[in-house]
């Protein structure tokens, strides 16, 4: 004899009751929008001084990294790709 199978009717409810779960699973876990603009304006009162001071010109960035490091990553990754294909070269050469 073998297992009994599910019915349409209780594959549904069980789908049902998993995304009910994955809801609640979420609101306790992830604070809501309101609880997190009030830590942010609260966390910003506080490193914030108070003294209402003209607002600086905000400057146009083109880069998010310093150029410094994206510039000194790529060399590496050239050096080291360099490296392999020489290396690939040289067994390629030998073995031929």
């Amino acid at each position: 004899m073998g297992k009994k199978r599910k019915t349409r009717q209780q594959k549904i409810i069980l789908q049902l009751k998993r995304k009910l779960a994955a809801q609640k699973a979420k609101e306790t876990f992830l604070p809501s929008n309101k609880e997190i603009r009030q830590e942010v304006i609260s966390y910003r009162s506080l490193t914030q001084p108070q003294k209402n001071l003209p607002e600086k010109k905000q400057e146009n960035i083109a880069f998010s990294y310093d150029p410094k490091l994206v510039k000194k990553d790529l060399l590496k990754t050239f050096i080291l790709a360099s490296a392999i294909i020489g290396f690939q070269l040289v067994l390629y050469l030998k073995l031929r």
